[in-house]
């Protein structure tokens, strides 16, 4: 196998979120008295755990009655309720992670989701398998990505080289994440990156189910 350690984000990559989020996002916006927006307009919002929802919602709609303070502990408020509203990992995840098990390869998550909800979300829906680290946002005591701080952590921890390691996500901020820890990424077309229509990233990385990221470990 080409790869010691596997590293995944969580929202996008390995479980579908896209309901809790609008559930969360449109909870908030109805108690601050504000638009609805549908499931693709949320995805669009995502990009900076919590704080990145408020920050890019605020960004596209300039409203001025509301601080992004104000809006963030709201959407925290509904995110804490409905952090595992409808997530369900995504076709193929299960088959990706008995893979790596039954082949001896290492599992870690690093994603800017809350440290908490994340471990969380993992316990509940991710339980059969173990993961051998899981490092979310945490920003009062480290950067989120694309700084590489958790990536680096983690290799550390596991005493696992770097070109032994493999990167899968779903958006820019990963294909940075992985670049800035010298880390070989997959980019997951299945995700929010590509509902959000982002663009600069190579072909090469990109992936369309499970099958092709485990033809790039074997």
């Amino acid at each position: 196998m080409k790869y010691d350690l596997v590293i995944f984000d969580l929202d996008g990559t390995l479980m579908d979120t896209s309901k809790s989020i609008t559930k969360t996002v449109n909870s908030a916006m109805k108690e601050l008295g504000k638009k609805q927006y549908s499931i693709d307009e949320c995805v669009k919002f995502v990009g900076g755990g919590v704080s990145g929802l408020a920050r890019n919602i605020l960004g596209k709609e300039k409203y001025t009655d509301v601080t992004n303070e104000e809006m963030e502990k709201v959407i925290r408020k509904y995110y804490d309720i409905y952090f595992d509203y409808g997530v369900e990992p995504y076709e193929g995840i299960p088959e990706l992670l008995d893979f790596l098990t039954e082949n001896n390869i290492k599992k870690g998550i690093v994603t800017n989701k809350d440290h908490e909800t994340a471990l969380s979300v993992v316990e509940k829906k991710l339980s059969k398998w173990r993961f051998d680290g899981i490092f979310g946002s945490n920003e009062k005591e480290y950067p989120n990505k694309p700084n590489p701080y958790n990536v680096d952590r983690m290799a550390q921890n596991l005493d696992v080289s770097k070109d032994r390691i493999l990167f899968v996500g779903d958006m820019l901020v990963d294909v940075n994440t992985a670049k800035n820890a010298g880390v070989d990424i997959v980019y997951c077309k299945w995700g929010f990156g590509e509902v959000k229509g982002e663009t600069g990233i190579s072909e090469d990385v990109k992936v369309s189910d499970v099958q092709e990221i485990i033809k790039k470990i074997k």
